[in-house]
């Protein structure tokens, strides 16, 4: 069970006994917050009744209250746009650097493939004996290589569409973050007043 503290407060020129889970520094600033809004309260009206200063006391701070509990709804609810964008940019990001590695992996192999090419062409130039066979090796050779060098080009390009968007992703992630940040800057701005 959960330990109670007592504070003895003055509201309005008479003393409360007050009790709660709270600290008793909370509680006595409890305490004074409505003492100081019903002093307000009767200073601007002098033939007010304690009841009617209570009263009214009760309704302005429910009406702050309110419109305090207003504004932390509409933070709450701004603040979950840019979060849902923020897990989607994530996820996108997450898919460009997988397809971007996957293309790279592609790239690596189509150069290895291309130096063996290389390879078995200078291989095959050293030992043939005719100049019409070493020809058309040679043809067919450049032939593969110029293949090899249209889909390591065409690798290269998808590379460099996916770097893009990566950056893309990046600029988006940042500009995401900043957002959130700036809600949360206005609202402890709005709750910190």
């Amino acid at each position: 069970m959960q330990r109670k503290n007592k504070v003895l407060i003055k509201i309005n020129g008479q003393e409360y006994p007050i009790v709660g889970a709270e600290p008793k520094e909370y509680l006595l600033k409890v305490g004074n917050y409505v003492d100081e809004r019903m002093e307000e309260v009767a200073q601007g009206n002098k033939r007010l009744s304690t009841s009617m200063i209570a009263v009214l006391t009760c309704i302005n701070i429910s009406d702050q209250f309110l419109k305090l509990k207003e504004a932390y709804e509409q933070i709450e609810s701004q603040q979950a746009t840019p979060l849902n964008e923020l897990e989607k940019v994530k996820e996108e990001l997450q898919v460009t650097l997988e397809k971007l590695q996957e293309k790279e992996n592609i790239n690596q192999h189509l150069l290895v493939e291309k130096e063996a090419i290389n390879q078995q062409l200078l291989e095959k130039t050293n030992h043939y004996t005719t100049v019409k066979d070493q020809q058309q090796d040679y043809d067919v050779m450049m032939k593969k290589l110029q293949e090899k060098e249209d889909d390591l080009k065409k690798a290269g390009e998808i590379i460099n569409d996916l770097q893009n968007k990566l950056f893309e992703s990046q600029i988006k992630l940042v500009e995401t973050r900043r957002h959130i940040e700036d809600l949360l800057n206005n609202s402890n701005d709005e709750f910190g007043s």
